[in-house]
């Protein structure tokens, strides 16, 4: 399946991903209706007098609702498939709309084929094993179409479609309208596609829900922006909605689902970057993040799902085979970094919101965390963070690059693990510095100035990653301490945790802007001078948007403020290309030539969490946003506009209790900011930090 044409809507824990034509393909992959899980819709064909719709046009700009334009084969006659999820949680409405364009009347027979599975998505993902799938039962009662199955799991899961008026004649799960269509006219047919879960005869399972569809607690007013540039505006503005459509709700609170449709669900890494990401436009949803994964943070030591104490969760999965515990990843820890990119943005959170409250709040997470990094994170001992895969059929590489070939060595072959992965040492440093100043301001010098001192050490030992002529660090060290590749782009994000000193740092920044790791749409996962490389490669050569953000961030944080423009500007140029302005998980790391676009990664997420944040969290660095509400101040630091821009304004920015109106203009002396307004109590500060800064 080709997921780069496909149109994705999404409202709460409901999505729907379809083809551009709106049909169900006989094999649908990861097409159809999902809930938690579950594919509900797995069939969906329309045919007008036995014939397909001829495609037109297909739009899913608004998020939550995907239009498809067609025509009818051979006839004067154009329909249009509208397909919006409903305020109600779990529902689905879709209206297909005919229109005449001859002036005389004439009868048309409209058929529908519709049909549910119920596969899981790990089945889908070939991830599980499983039986034959339990039956699945429909029924017809003269206008609603229904589907039910009772899972191994005992929960009953079900379908409905009903139409608002009753077909001529149905045989099985297909529906036949004989339509009489006046001269000029036209004529609506709709469809209300609910889904829901239920107990079965076993009783109560606490796999079962109802459709909880969004968060109903009442939302503060996002961030908004505007420039006087349109082309910027759509792309910030299809970022924004992504990350509003990825919002989805978990024990009443609200995360960004990692991804639709692989991932559209609580991953600790990807929430957790997502939500940082976020910050600035969307705060309420880092603190619900840190809530939800502290409370699955891990709580003991157990093989199957990769767990230890402290250790935060990599990904959280709900339906029939997470229930009967034939996988994993219905709760699995596999992941060395989430834990100290937990602690990044709880301290980040703080720095935003002037509280320090929710770091209270998460005091035995927080203790629990860093215990893991000093204990059972450590795998041998020698102050860094390494992995190694416990649950046979858990990862094998547990940082970002998850894949089997993700982290190679200097020849092109996967390093063995126990491996200890240069970003994840960066995180730590950031971490422990992050965390170090709220136990400083909650009044512990004491256990601040350890923290801070663990913070040197591990800092120290990044010496250990460093490979000299021409310079860089290693993706990681293997087992017997056998270095990585340095041509990966792992280390830009040492940048962004602040964990150089600005002579590495501008090594770092010399070979990632080098043309052989600089596409010139983004940063390559991998140099093409690695004989592992592979521009169409999963993280063996592809541009990640998220990676490049996080170095450009970096970049901007040391300084470097020309290169943060250039990559900055890359990925806007990356988004306008790419249908709907929307940047998707990954695409192909071939080298930008004039007159071409960027070339897709075919089964990439379209939406994905932390591509959709990377615009605007650039954003935010280059207008110098740097918070420091728990001293009651928004530092803005060398403004900057992409290259694209010349006046924005910001309103609505919540800094501190605070809320903040800034404007934005270039001049003959540079970027000024050039208004401020706040409501509330908060000192704007301009200011030129020293580079390296934490």
């Amino acid at each position: 399946m080709n997921l780069a044409e496909a149109l994705v809507i999404k409202r709460g824990n409901l999505f729907m991903v379809a083809p551009r034509d709106g049909d169900l393909p006989a094999d649908p992959g990861g097409f159809g209706l999902w809930y938690r899980d579950c594919r509900h819709l797995s069939a969906h064909r329309l045919r007008l007098d036995g014939e397909a719709p001829v495609l037109l046009q297909a739009s899913d700009a608004l998020g939550t609702r995907a239009v498809h334009e067609l025509s009818g084969a051979g006839r004067p006659v154009s329909l249009r498939v509208d397909r919006a999820l409903d305020d109600e949680p779990g529902v689905l409405v879709e209206g297909i709309v005919l229109r005449s364009h001859a002036p005389d009347a004439m009868r048309l027979s409209l058929e529908l084929s519709l049909g549910a599975d119920f596969e899981p998505m790990l089945a889908v993902r070939g991830l599980v094993q499983r039986p034959a799938r339990p039956p699945v039962e429909s029924a017809f009662d003269g206008r609603m179409l229904s589907w039910s199955t009772t899972g191994r799991d005992g929960v009953v899961r079900t379908t409905t479609a009903e139409t608002s008026e009753p077909p001529a004649s149905a045989a099985g799960d297909v529906l036949r309208f004989e339509i009489d269509l006046p001269g000029r006219g036209e004529r609506r047919i709709e469809l209300r596609i609910a889904v829901g879960e239920g107990a079965g005869d076993a009783g109560p399972h606490p796999g079962a829900a109802q459709p909880g569809g969004r968060d109903r607690r009442p939302r503060s007013e996002p961030t908004e922006v505007r420039s006087e540039d349109e082309l910027f505006d759509r792309i910030l503005a299809r970022s924004l909605r992504d990350l509003d459509m990825l919002r989805s709700e978990l024990d009443g609170r609200s995360y960004f689902a990692a991804g639709v449709p692989w991932f559209a669900t609580l991953f600790g890494r990807d929430s957790l970057i997502a939500a940082t990401q976020a910050l600035a436009f969307d705060p309420d949803v880092a603190a619900d993040t840190l809530r939800l994964l502290g409370d699955r943070m891990g709580r003991m030591y157990s093989d199957e799902h990769d767990e230890d104490p402290g250790k935060v969760l990599h990904e959280f999965r709900v339906g029939e085979p997470a229930a009967l515990g034939e996988t994993p990843f219905a709760r699995y820890h596999g992941s060395a970094d989430a834990t100290p990119l937990w602690l990044c943005l709880l301290a980040d959170h703080a720095d935003w919101s002037g509280s320090l409250e929710l770091f209270r709040e998460l005091r035995p997470q927080v203790e629990a965390a860093l215990e893991w990094i000093d204990g059972p994170g450590d795998l041998d001992g020698d102050g860094l963070v390494e992995y190694e895969r416990r649950s046979p059929h858990g990862l094998l590489n547990q940082g970002w690059k998850d894949s089997p070939d993700g982290v190679p060595d200097p020849g092109g072959e996967p390093l063995r693990p126990p491996i200890a992965l240069i970003e994840v040492q960066g995180y730590v440093v950031r971490a422990l510095r992050g965390i170090a100043r709220l136990f400083d301001l909650d009044g512990e010098a004491s256990r601040s100035e350890a923290l801070r001192a663990r913070a040197a050490e591990v800092d120290a030992a990044l010496a250990r990653f460093w490979a000299f002529d021409p310079g860089g660090y290693a993706i990681g060290l293997g087992a017997d301490e056998r270095p990585g590749t340095r041509l990966a782009s792992n280390q830009g994000h040492l940048l962004w945790a602040g964990a150089l000193p600005p002579d590495r740092a501008r090594s770092v920044r010399d070979l990632l802007m080098a043309e052989h790791v600089f596409s010139g749409w983004g940063v390559r996962t991998l140099s093409d001078r690695n004989p592992a490389f592979n521009p169409l490669g999963y993280h063996t050569g592809s541009v990640w948007p998220h990676d490049t953000a996080m170095f450009a961030c970096g970049l901007r944080r040391y300084g470097f403020d020309e290169d943060f423009l250039l990559v900055f500007d890359a990925l806007l140029e990356a988004a306008s290309r790419f249908d709907a302005y929307r940047l998707p998980e990954l695409f192909g790391g071939l080298a930008r030539r004039p007159g071409e676009d960027p070339v897709p990664y075919p089964v990439a997420c379209r939406p994905q969490a932390w591509a959709a944040g990377s615009i605007p969290w650039l954003l935010a660095a280059c207008l110098g946003l740097e918070p420091d509400a728990l001293h009651g101040r928004l530092r803005v630091v060398r403004p900057l506009l992409p290259r694209w821009v010349d006046r924005l304004d910001l309103s609505g920015l919540r800094v501190a209790g605070a809320t903040v109106d800034l404007r934005f203009e270039r001049t003959a002396e540079g970027v000024q900011l050039a208004g401020a307004q706040v409501d509330g109590t908060l000192e704007i500060v301009r200011e030129r930090p020293s580079l390296g800064s934490s």
